[in-house]
């Protein structure tokens, strides 16, 4: 997530996966291939199925991918190879575990959205309380924000983002969250890393789903150039 702490790396993370659960498939340099969910769960792989029924780039057998598959605890990242595909899916096997620093993350999604915030609880050190301010979104994954604003404001504020329209013609978004990282982009902007706080499971399907939609248009804007 965006600029958020990481769990502890000591504690292992156990690797359940289920037919239906979500998945991003990506190539080994974190490059977003699509997005879909798990069809089929057999000795000989895992069958992931494009979500929105979309035509699937041509693959090799044996091409190094990574997948991020999305368990009810957060996401895991695991190293893998494509052993069959068809116009609609991909099968994988081989599946092994990457680096801690990348089980940590979850898949950031860049984005453009001018937004109104609020801070409701300032640190000792921190912003205004209760002053709404403009600001813009930068990226946002499953677990925070990324936001830019003119406003001064320090780690451990927290902000309540208000009515985001994340995507068109869709349900807006409210977030509380925390500042976690706090740093100066340029001349009169800041930027501030932002965990999300008390997200329910219903907001974080939606959002996951908002950030899907996000995905699917930047691939398929990809597709036509």
């Amino acid at each position: 997530m965006n600029d958020a702490p990481a769990p502890n790396p000591g504690k292992p993370q156990t690797i359940e996966l289920w037919p239906g659960m979500m998945a991003e498939v990506m190539t080994p340099e974190n490059r977003l291939l699509f997005v879909g969910r798990v069809d089929k769960i057999q000795e000989s792989g895992v069958s992931i199925r494009e979500t929105n029924d979309d035509t699937l780039p041509m693959v090799l057998v044996n091409k190094p991918v990574k997948v991020r598959f999305y368990q009810e605890s957060g996401s895991i990242v695991l190293n893998a190879k494509v052993c069959g595909s068809t116009m609609k899916m991909w099968k994988v096997d081989r599946l092994e575990s990457t680096f801690v620093s990348e089980q940590r993350a979850f898949f950031r999604q860049s984005i453009s959205v001018n937004i109104e915030a609020r801070c409701g609880k300032p640190s000792k050190r921190g912003g205004r309380p209760q002053v709404h301010f403009p600001c813009q979104v930068l990226d946002i994954s499953a677990g925070g924000i990324l936001i830019s604003c003119s406003e001064v404001f320090a780690e451990e504020d927290r902000l309540a983002v208000i009515d985001a329209p994340l995507v068109a013609n869709a349900p807006t978004f409210t977030f509380n969250c925390q500042i976690r990282r706090a740093s100066v982009w340029k001349k009169g902007v800041n930027r501030y890393g932002c965990q999300f706080e008390a997200l329910s499971p219903r907001d974080q399907d939606r959002l996951l789903q908002a950030i899907f939609t996000i995905q699917r248009e930047e691939i398929r804007k990809r597709k036509a150039r």
